[in-house]
């Protein structure tokens, strides 16, 4: 089993890249959790409006919509972790899940990014994918970091969200940063080809 996250950036090929991860899939379970996109950029719209509690949740159900859309009624969604196929991909909708072991805090530290972590938590894993429309973390040069240590990452400084880095160290996981609007570095990462690939590792 293989947790990947489609940020909602990818929103113009999320479609896509689910139809490359079923072909890639070869009787693999691979698990998407779905980004916030623009769902969730208009709950942060509305701020000022609402509580951090109240956003919090609201937010969590724009990542159900994201999924919803990338499934496009073709691919299996779940609300459990039980529900999840046992071979190519199915969309999780993390919503029940964060409502029956609420340990995240109800801040915008959290995003998906961090929600998708803890789904990879929550199913034993100690690495999870993520696919979004940067290539990596850069240097200073504008080049692609091949590998990043945790606690080198600042907050706000790069394409993953401040509690990421923190909740990955005490978890003892990883996490694997690909462009999505690339499938064959997609495909090269599910087949473990991370030195031959353009990704950053967060160690």
């Amino acid at each position: 089993m293989i947790v990947i996250k489609i940020g909602g950036s990818l929103i113009e090929y999320g479609r896509g890249l689910v139809r490359s991860l079923n072909d890639f899939a070869a009787g693999e379970s691979l698990v998407v959790v779905p980004g916030g996109g623009p769902f969730a950029k208009t709950i942060r719209g509305l701020a000022d409006r609402v509580s951090d509690e109240a956003a919090h949740w609201m937010a969590v159900l724009a990542m159900h919509q994201y999924g919803i859309f990338l499934a496009n009624g073709e691919y299996p969604l779940a609300e459990s972790l039980e529900e999840i196929k046992k071979s190519g991909v199915t969309i999780l909708l993390p919503y029940k899940i964060l409502k029956s072991d609420d340990v995240l805090p109800h801040t915008w530290d959290v995003t998906s990014d961090t929600i998708a972590a803890f789904m990879a938590y929550k199913l034993g894993k100690r690495c999870f994918i993520k696919l979004t429309d940067v290539d990596g973390i850069l240097t200073g040069m504008g080049e692609v970091k091949k590998e990043v240590y945790l606690r080198d990452v600042r907050a706000g400084g790069t394409c993953v969200d401040d509690a990421l880095p923190g909740f990955l160290l005490r978890h003892g996981m990883k996490c694997i940063i690909v462009n999505g609007k690339y499938p064959e570095r997609v495909r090269a990462i599910l087949e473990g080809k991370y030195n031959d690939t353009c990704c950053t590792i967060l160690l």
